[in-house]
């Protein structure tokens, strides 16, 4: 009896290792079962056995994740799109397994051109230490890029896939990336496609060279002044000519015929708006198709420095300043003046600076173009950003501003309130004239009225986010704002306000979304977005520290500055509120002020009492405060029975000029002797 019960324990142990071998190889089976049936050609089948392989507890195969992504990018299967983003992040964050291991080490690299090497060092540096901050970290990059984080759907995650997609599709030429494929890749998924393109091969066919280099360098043949008509200006001349021999054959020597392809962005650099270019081409010493730093690049190093071969080559010049390589740099960009103006200029600057010379030139010419040429394309890319979206510049932008303001409730709880303030007036416009024509669109614009009102198939969508530290939602809160059509640009902002208890210096994100639900309308781009989407506003940030809510401190909310308007306010308050620091001249200023924690002055009876001094100081053109120039100060003595006021003060400006002004204020608790500041500015305007 003892020995059937010990094999019955024993089959029961082998039996419950067995299950757990199933258990913990099912995500690598449902792997290699997904890329089975990819490869007969069932996809949805794959993309079905992905995704209920993710339904595990315990960890899941970050293979299965980029995999599933790639699959549905690669075949824009758009209704896939947010489960692709969901599949995509759980393999961040619950990766489990070796093969999981290697796969996110493997996307590391691929996330390596649009993240930056400070971030990407970070993150190599996290995954060799197997910290859990990696999965948070990278999930929340793409949290960040989100230009719709109220939906599933991650329209830049999308973006960037279908991107990989098509360079692995075009650039061919080698495999020197992560992706398998040429350099261009590395700039196309950072930016997507150039606003121009120019490629071919530099050739010497079209030119005479001869007389071409006579032109470039402008020797005496034949006009030489009578002082020089001597035996020995008769032999420079001869020399002259020899030397223009021996470039000519130089030139064709040390030319490689290397094909270039020159792609420029105009829209990367905000601040100059100049065109930023990227040069690939034939790298003459591997014969590889690379990214170049320069034109100069295509140039053979010994076409610098022939004195350094002449030996061997047979090669003399007698001018050390004009070499093969100063005339190749001056065919080069000749023939890529009509692609922008930067070669225009090189090639402009180039000419003046041989002509200048002449046969005299001095010696490092070619060298100091060559590294000046490099520096300032080096200067134009570093004020690139890592990586630029196509699709979101494809959508209307509506401008969305974000205000947050601390406080404390009745119980001393921190909270947040938080305004989104939107424009979406012109992404309104622009979609009605885009479907003037039938269906709803017929009916005529009425200034004054509430758009969304007349026209129902529109609606306004506020969202705020806030995450928790793993970039998981922690709440998310939704407001259909109206949208009010005016004559101008000011006066017509929607409002929406949020109010967020406040634990912890959380993120946020915030969106301004004009939807059109008609389907008889249009849009007119091609993107992973909602067909009902017309105009998008979006914002990331971070909020400042809560409030300090324990009682033996002095606490003070921040200031909210406003002023009376007739029959208006801004709710919660019952004057109208100005997040953007602008007041009419005309108006009385509010300013509301929240004190907490005050100290009673001998017991719970007893009355507290403090002190509230405010200054308002002129600023300056440079944005300096003018501390000698007080316009107004002011000190109010306070009396009350609570340890919390909440007070609207008013503030006659009658006598305030249109201009910008620094506002203070400084509490004073007169019994526990604590005080605390704040401070924002304003503007008055006409």
């Amino acid at each position: 009896m003892l020995k059937v019960q010990t094999y019955s324990l024993l089959f029961a142990i082998l039996i419950a290792f067995g299950l757990a071998e199933i258990v913990n190889a099912q995500p690598q089976r449902a792997y290699e079962r997904g890329l089975e049936e990819l490869y007969r050609g069932n996809t949805a089948q794959a993309l079905d056995i992905w995704y209920e392989a993710y339904n595990a507890v315990n960890g899941v195969d970050a293979r299965i994740g980029f995999e599933f992504i790639r699959v549905v990018t690669e075949q824009k299967r758009t209704n896939y799109y947010a489960q692709a983003t969901e599949l995509y992040y759980r393999a961040l964050v619950d990766a489990a397994g070796i093969d999981s291991r290697v796969a996110i080490r493997q996307e590391i690299n691929r996330l390596r051109p649009i993240i930056g090497e400070g971030i990407y060092r970070q993150w190599v540096n996290w995954w060799e230490q197997e910290s859990r901050n990696l999965g948070s970290d990278m999930r929340g990059f793409w949290v960040q890029q989100d230009p719709t984080p109220s939906q599933i759907s991650n329209e830049r995650l999308i973006e960037h896939w279908e991107r990989i997609s098509e360079s692995k599709r075009r650039f061919t030429r080698n495999s020197r990336t992560v992706y398998g494929t040429d350099d261009r890749a590395l700039i196309y998924i950072r930016y997507g496609e150039p606003d121009r393109r120019q490629n071919g091969i530099f050739t010497l066919q079209s030119f005479n060279m001869r007389n071409w280099l006579l032109r470039q360098l402008n020797p005496y043949t034949g006009d030489y002044p009578e002082e020089m008509a001597r035996d020995d200006s008769n032999m420079q001349m001869m020399e002259d000519q020899r030397m223009i021999d021996r470039l000519q054959d130089a030139i064709y020597e040390f030319h490689r015929y290397p094909e270039y392809e020159v792609w420029f962005y105009d829209n990367l650099d905000a601040e100059s708006r100049s065109s930023i270019p990227f040069i690939f081409g034939t790298d003459v010493n591997t014969d590889t198709f690379k990214l170049q730093s320069s034109i100069e690049d295509f140039i053979p190093e010994r076409a610098y420095h022939p004195e350094r071969v002449r030996q061997q080559e047979g090669v003399e010049f007698t001018r050390a300043g004009i070499t093969p390589a100063l005339m190749l740099q001056l065919l080069y960009y000749e023939q890529l003046v009509q692609v922008d103006p930067f070669f225009n200029e090189r090639l402009n600057s180039l000419q003046d600076n041989v002509l200048e010379q002449g046969l005299q030139a001095f010696q490092g010419m070619d060298l100091a173009f060559k590294e000046e040429s490099r520096e300032l394309i080096n200067q134009r890319t570093v004020r690139a950003p890592v990586e630029k979206s196509e699709y979101t510049s494809r959508i209307a932008g509506i401008p969305l501003s974000v205000y947050q303001y601390r406080f404390l409730d009745e119980e001393g709880e921190p909270y947040v309130l938080t305004y989104l303030e939107s424009s979406a007036q012109e992404s309104f416009l622009i979609d009605y004239h885009r479907n003037s024509v039938g269906g709803q669109n017929d009916r005529e614009l009425v200034y004054g009225e509430n758009i969304l009102t007349v026209f129902p198939f529109y609606e306004l969508n506020h969202t705020l986010i806030e995450y928790d530290n793993s970039w998981n939602i922690k709440e998310a809160k939704k407001d259909n704002p109206s949208l009010i059509l005016t004559r101008s640009s000011s006066g017509n902002v929607s409002r929406s306000v949020f109010v967020n208890r406040h634990t912890d210096r959380t993120n946020f994100s915030a969106t301004a979304e004009l939807m059109n639900y008609d389907p008889d309308t249009r849009t007119v781009f091609d993107t992973p977005f909602s067909h009902a989407l017309r105009g998008l506003g979006s914002s990331q940030f971070r909020i400042q520290r809560p409030l300090v809510s324990h009682t033996d401190s002095l606490e003070m909310g921040d200031l909210i500055l406003g002023f009376e308007e007739e029959d208006q306010q801004t709710n919660p308050f019952n004057f109208v509120v100005a997040n953007d620091g602008v007041v009419p001249v005309d108006k009385t200023l509010v300013l509301h002020f929240e004190v907490y924690n005050l100290k009673r002055k001998t017991d719970v009876t007893e009355f507290t009492e403090f002190d509230l001094t405010y200054r308002i100081l002129p600023v300056d053109e440079q944005g300096m405060t003018r501390e000698d120039q007080s316009e107004f100060v002011l000190t109010l003595n306070f009396i009350n029975e609570d340890r919390n006021v909440i007070e609207d003060l008013e503030i006659e400006t009658a006598d305030l000029q249109p201009g910008l002004y620094d506002l203070r204020v400084q509490i004073v608790d007169l019994v526990a002797n604590q005080e605390k500041h704040r401070r924002l500015r304003f503007e008055v305007v006409e």
